[in-house]
């Protein structure tokens, strides 16, 4: 595995850092055709639920599942986290963990809420409190990343790279969070975007999620809207376009323990809205 063992600096919750030197056989990445007996179980032309947002989240930027028929919201330029309840239809409660920043992500993992900048620094925090850990991952240099994720499998967070230089360009990093250490997962190639029908220059991800179930990874484009599925072994096994008219810019994606898919959007001029997935076996 490449590793990029970064230095880690927490403000106010502190941890050392630690590395890994064990590579694995996954992170080779694999060209070729998509994987012909995969079906999506997603029709994602039709939505089973679509929920509008209030003007606060009309540039939401990131979502994650929280607890039953709730999720947890992040908009790109504020500090605050929105609980938005899928059952009532509307934010229930909101909690800051700062001032301003750039957020492009949120995850909420074993009790704790994490948000990422679009440098790649992370926040960490137990909802509603005010200890708010910071780290600093420090990706290569040019580099923005926008998707959050996690991985179970693994018990790391999953980094998407936006826009990068040559090191880091179509790249996923994971942050381990049992030693706090930063490392290259995985990074796809010109030869197999173009084999799964994707202009590799709109390659530029939004969002990224892992299947509850299925373990596969889901990976949102705002710029190139669509949406584009990998396993752990960095294969393309499915890639759909989303029409721009119901996908205005899709930004956030997570899933519920049952495998019901939610999608976020910006408003681009109007009010953001969620659509919800169920989860077809």
């Amino acid at each position: 595995m490449n590793r990029i063992i970064t230095g880690i600096m927490l403000l106010l919750v502190s941890c050392g850092p630690s590395s890994e030197t064990k590579k694995s056989a996954e992170d080779t990445p694999e060209a070729g055709k998509l994987a012909a007996s995969f079906t999506l179980p997603y029709r994602l032309t039709a939505p089973d639920e679509t929920y509008t947002l209030p003007k606060a989240l009309e540039e939401i930027s990131g979502l994650t599942y929280y607890k039953n028929d709730q999720l947890l919201c992040v908009q790109d330029e504020e500090a605050v986290v929105y609980v938005f309840d899928t059952k009532k239809k509307a934010v229930v409660k909101d909690f800051g963990f700062g001032g301003y920043g750039d957020f492009e992500g949120i995850e909420y993992v074993n009790d704790e809420v994490y948000v990422l900048e679009s440098n790649g620094n992370l926040f960490r925090f137990k909802p509603e409190s005010t200890q708010i850990g910071r780290t600093k991952t420090d990706l290569p240099k040019k580099t923005e990343v926008e998707g959050l994720g996690y991985d179970p499998k693994t018990k790391r967070l999953l980094i998407a790279v936006k826009n990068g230089g040559p090191s880091s360009d179509k790249t996923v990093y994971s942050f381990n969070l049992l030693n706090k250490a930063v490392f290259k997962d995985m990074s796809l190639n010109d030869e197999q975007l173009e084999g799964a029908g994707i202009d590799p220059k709109s390659y530029k991800p939004s969002g990224i999620a892992v299947h509850p179930i299925t373990g596969e990874w889901y990976i949102l484009t705002s710029a190139g809207k669509r949406l584009l599925i990998t396993n752990r072994q960095a294969k393309i096994i499915y890639s759909e376009p989303l029409d721009p008219k119901q996908y205005r810019q899709p930004e956030g994606i997570c899933f519920a323990p049952n495998g019901d898919l939610f999608i976020a959007s910006e408003g681009n001029g109007k009010k953001g809205y969620i659509m919800k997935f169920a989860y077809k076996k």
